[in-house]
Formats: C-alpha cells, structure tokens, sequence
C-alpha cells in the first residue's frame, strides 16, 4: 500500500473542492498500475463524497441540507456547553470551535468519511460526470486527507 497526506486550508462554511485531479496526481506519482484508490478524512466534519462538480447541485445541496435539514440557527445539545461531556471540547477556543452540531449531523446525512475508487491502467475509473468532492461543512480550517493506493 502507498499513502499520502493532503493537506487544505479550507476558506469558510460549506467550502467544497474538486480534489479529482490531486488523486490521479497521486496516483501518477506511485505509478499505479490496477487496484483500488481510498480517500480517507479523519475529521468529523467533511465529507468524502463521489458527485457532479457543478454549481446549481452544490448550492441545492446547501439550501437543502443546511437549510431544512440540519439548520445551523437551530437548537443542538451537542452546542450546549453545559450539558456536554467536558472531555469533547475544543480546549483552544474555550468551547467556541465545538458549536457545530449542525456540521455533525450534515455529514452523517452526506455519510461518507471515505470513498473508495477502482483503478485501472493506472486511470480513476469514474462515471462521466462523477467527481471526487471534499466538502468542509464546518468553518474555515486546515483539513487532511489520507490517500492510499492498494495494488
């Protein structure tokens, strides 16, 4: 197996990058041949996703997701420092970074902290449209993600 980290400073709320070319990138770098490519986030809140890059699905997305679904202007326990497990609060801010449950629940609707890609001639075996996508569905931020390469 080859790895690699990628490392993003995403800009705000709900950033999505088109990370397609960084992981045929990679894969050109270790000269892969047929297998399997996994990118993999170790954070909570991004999501690893597998989608059209295009403007009107993204802002959709958004509205509905953010919009109806998990409101970041509604109540979460998870933002009421009080009632929270002290041990799960972001020390640096005094608590301030931890108000985002919305964030929480938006990437277990969007579900993926991983997708996993077949490889073939040393090509992303991709659908015409589809697109690996990174979305940031807290606040600004350096994110990491994991590639690995499975020959």
């Amino acid at each position: 197996m080859q790895t690699k980290i990628l490392t993003f400073k995403t800009k705000k709320f709900f950033d999505v990058y088109n990370i397609t070319s960084d992981v045929q990138k990679f894969l050109d770098e270790v000269k892969a041949k047929d297998g399997l490519v996994n990118v993999f986030t170790q954070h909570t809140t991004v999501a690893i996703k597998i989608n059209e890059w295009e403007a009107g699905i993204l802002s959709d997305m958004r509205r509905v997701l953010f919009g109806k679904i998990a409101d970041p202007a509604e109540y979460y326990q998870h933002n009421d420092l009080e009632k929270r497990d002290p041990a799960t609060i972001c020390p640096k801010s005094g608590g301030k970074d931890c108000l985002n449950g919305h964030s929480h629940i938006g990437q277990m609707i969007l579900g993926s902290t991983s997708e996993t890609i077949p490889v073939k001639d040393g090509k992303l075996q991709l659908g015409t449209w589809q697109q690996i996508l990174m979305f940031e569905l807290d606040h600004a931020r350096e994110r990491e993600l994991v590639l690995s390469f499975l020959d």
